[in-house]
């Protein structure tokens, strides 16, 4: 580079000379494209040894594993942006986290990464996310924000490394992080605050020169965007899939979870049975008329809890329509599921809902099961027969339908 600023400085030195010299014009015209043609070889030279690179410039080198040309990282960095473009809101956490990591390992190879999220207070993150070799043990930690560098770039909203893994060592002793020896992590800002950090894991040395801080900045830059959407895509399906009163599952998520079971059912036939239950609330439409609406919300919300309460932590419960719910049990043939419909039976038994202040009331519930196989071997026509067994028992059934015994308190 010196070279080149000598070279620069002295050529038109040298002309001016070569102008103000008593020599012919031809002569003066030969010198001058002497002078020319040694200063153009120069600057090729120049160009061929010490490249146009801006980090050869400054002096930080990208390290040897981040080397791309210009052009090349240009174009790992739109591959980025128009991942956004082409995705949108149409992919969930897990697969966004994943299309990321992949495409970020090409600009800065890791083993291990993960997606910090901090809590409602922000005094706390978690990773939510992790992608990589041996990945497992890095999803779910928990930790203050004052601990390791994620929280470190959560307070700061900038860059952070641990060049030596010290940090990350003495935060979070029970992890075992001896394959790798450095770490950085990335805030994902929105609006001016961060909402996220990506942190990644490295089994190679990592410089916190401009280069690398400036590279990663523009990775964060570009992939903060692109979990926004995926999280936004991901409260739709919930929002689609849960019922906003009950906050159970709704009948679409009923359908979607039982047909996958049925898939299985079908492929192993006696090995897998499987049971479906409608539910309702003997005189659900009274209770609405004699208390009111809010209370029959209240009632409603009651017991689904009592349900889900009495249920096995494989079986899936969902509020169907206004009184309905409906239930999934896998692996359950049909005297197995007359036990479950008997256990329900006995938590109300025991269970009151409280009407008011001075009044409680002890609900009662219709019961329809089907079985895989014996009874049907679609959702809809499990659901069907489930349904229509549950009519019958409230035909045949002659008592009140609700018992509302009044208790007053002094």
């Amino acid at each position: 580079m010196k070279v080149v600023i000598a070279a620069g400085l002295f050529a038109p030195i040298l002309t001016f000379a070569i102008a103000l010299a008593a020599v012919s014009v031809a002569v003066k015209t030969a010198a001058l494209l002497a002078v020319a043609m040694v200063y153009l070889g120069v600057c090729i030279w120049a160009y061929r040894n010490l490249g146009t690179d801006e980090s050869s410039i400054t002096g930080d080198d990208p390290p040897s594993d981040l080397e791309h040309d210009g052009a090349e990282l240009h174009s790992r960095l739109i591959a980025l942006e128009e991942a956004r473009e082409f995705f949108g809101s149409s992919l969930r956490s897990e697969d966004m986290f994943r299309l990321v990591s992949s495409r970020v390992r090409e600009l800065f190879p890791f083993r291990v990464s993960t997606l910090f999220v901090p809590d409602e207070t922000g005094s706390r993150l978690t990773s939510v996310l992790a992608n990589g070799d041996d990945a497992e043990p890095f999803a779910l930690i928990e930790s203050d924000v004052s601990k390791g560098i994620a929280g470190m770039a959560y307070l700061s909203g900038e860059t952070e490394f641990d060049q030596d893994m010290k940090l990350e060592r003495a935060s979070r002793p029970d992890l075992d992080l001896s394959p790798f020896q450095s770490s950085v992590a990335i805030p994902l800002i929105h609006d001016g605050a961060v909402f996220a950090v990506f942190q990644l894991y490295r089994e190679e040395p990592v410089t916190a020169n401009q280069y690398t801080n400036d590279l990663l900045g523009a990775i964060g830059e570009r992939i903060g965007p692109l979990f926004l959407s995926a999280q936004a895509f991901d409260r739709s399906l919930s929002s689609a899939l849960v019922d906003p009163l009950t906050e159970l599952p709704n009948e679409r998520a009923f359908f979607l979870v039982l047909e996958n079971q049925l898939a299985e059912s079908q492929r192993l036939r006696d090995e897998r049975p499987l049971t479906v239950i409608a539910i309702d609330i003997k005189g659900f439409e009274e209770a609405n008329r004699r208390y009111g609406h809010s209370t029959g919300d209240r009632l409603l919300k009651f017991v689904g809890a009592t349900l889900r309460a009495q249920l096995r932590k494989m079986d899936f419960l969902a509020r169907s329509v206004n009184d309905e719910f409906l239930v999934i049990l896998p692996t359950a043939a049909s005297d197995v599921g007359e036990e479950i419909i008997e256990r329900i039976k006995a938590g109300f038994e025991t269970d009151k809902f409280d009407v008011g202040e001075h009044e409680s009331m002890k609900p009662w519930l219709n019961f329809g099961s089907a079985t895989f196989w014996k009874d049907g071997e679609t959702g809809q026509q499990l659901l069907r027969h489930a349904q229509l067994r549950k009519q019958q028992a409230k035909s045949a059934d002659t008592s009140k339908v609700l018992w509302f015994p009044k208790e007053y308190v002094n």
